[in-house]
């Protein structure tokens, strides 16, 4: 322990986990963090420590054992869905070793693991959802084939296992035999999917965060938009902005009390061009890679979370909050916006004007540098073997022309 508290141990150590550690540790958590070696969060001076239980399977049964007989009691705060997984599955076993985890409906946490579960809940609770159909096999596929409309996206089940196989979140297909390419692709893998039309319009996602307490009232609510991602049409948000929108609020509350869910939720929806209805894409039940964003709009909602689950008094989550700043990925925000004006859905002068606002970053901190350097090293290696390669080539040429 630290100043007699305890520490707060996250799981996993991506990118997530970046500013979930500067958060806590800036608010005087103890902080460690299990994960793999190359995980950027082990480079921040605000984690103490890494735990290296390496990758591959069975990666949730290591952690599990290391929870559970060498870990200090901790506020367990899951940062990626393989976290989530082991605290749903395991709970009594990781309060028996001592451990706070996250507060949970643990079987409606594991439904919203579950991509196709999470529509079913959506739609029995009368949610928008975009039409999505299981793809268990081809019968299922020549189905859904037949039934909707195109652009589909090939959405993994449980997304986690998915990201093993793919450095995707999953695929989008324009015509039947692209759809069938990639389902053989997935089914190879062993992979479970769902396919789902895609909402018409612009690439602009709505989120909700929320906590409920075991009876299922909101503790706070705010709300933000994600106004570019790269890869365009289904990848990870490179430009996010805070706002607060209250029927993006309404409704995200209304599918979290309506299914059960219980403790931190973000909701995700998308505006259907057609009826300008929100339509549900996902409901995460974890710290998200925007927690950067949130803290700087004044939310510190990991101390909250951390201070909640020990019952001690917290930081304050409240409007008003500092609206329209951004969180901003500038080099994968500068790679879609090359692709929105090729496709005529961006000009210069639209970029150049939402720009033009506070820009905060994820991993980028000139107090805590490692993270973003540890993050850089893959690219600066590859630079560097791409250059030896060229350099003999470059002599062969020269001594041949001299």
């Amino acid at each position: 322990m630290k100043n007699g508290r305890p520490p707060a141990i996250l799981l996993g150590g991506e990118h997530t986990a970046v500013p979930v550690a500067r958060s806590l540790g800036r608010g005087g958590v103890p902080v460690q963090a299990i994960g793999k070696a190359g995980d950027p969060v082990r480079r921040s001076r605000h984690c103490d420590v890494l735990v290296d239980l390496g990758e591959g399977e069975p990666m949730q049964d290591r952690w599990l054992e290391w929870l559970v007989t060498d870990a200090p009691p901790a506020v367990l705060l899951p940062c990626c869905d393989d976290g989530l997984e082991v605290v749903a599955r395991h709970r009594g076993a990781l309060v028996d070793a001592g451990h706070s985890p996250i507060e949970a409906n643990d079987d409606r946490l594991l439904g919203m693991l579950d991509k196709e579960r999470t529509h079913e809940l959506a739609a029995a609770h009368d949610i928008p959802v975009p039409r999505t159909l299981a793809a268990r096999d081809e019968a299922e596929l020549a189905a859904a084939a037949a039934t909707l409309a195109y652009p589909v996206a090939v959405k993994p089940i449980e997304a986690h296992k998915f990201r093993r196989h793919f450095p995707v979140k999953g695929f989008v297909c324009f015509d039947q035999p692209e759809l069938e390419q990639r389902f053989a692709e997935v089914r190879a893998a062993g992979v479970e999917v769902v396919i789902s039309e895609m909402v018409p319009g612009p690439d602009q996602y709505h989120s909700m965060y929320t906590y409920l307490d075991p009876d299922g009232n909101s503790l706070w609510e705010f709300t933000k938009q994600k106004l570019r991602q790269y890869p365009i049409r289904y990848g990870g948000g490179c430009y996010h902005i805070m706002d607060w929108d209250p029927e993006v609020a309404e409704l995200g509350l209304r599918f979290c009390q309506s299914v059960g869910l219980r403790g931190f939720l973000n909701v995700e929806f998308k505006r259907d061009e057609r009826d300008g209805e929100l339509k549900l894409i996902e409901c995460n039940h974890r710290f998200t890679e925007s927690t950067a964003l949130h803290l700087a709009a004044g939310l510190n909602v990991a101390v909250f979370t951390y201070c909640h689950l020990l019952g001690i008094p917290g930081p304050a989550i409240e409007r008003p909050y500092r609206e329209r700043i951004a969180l901003w990925y500038p080099l994968d925000d500068w790679r879609a916006f090359k692709e929105y004006r090729r496709i005529g859905e961006m000009t210069w002068g639209g970029y150049a004007k939402s720009l033009m606002r506070g820009q905060n970053f994820a991993m980028a901190s000139v107090t805590d540098p490692g993270p973003m350097l540890s993050s850089w090293q893959p690219r600066f290696r590859g630079a560097a073997r791409k250059a030896r390669k060229l350099l003999p080539g470059r002599r062969g040429e020269l001594a041949a022309e001299t």
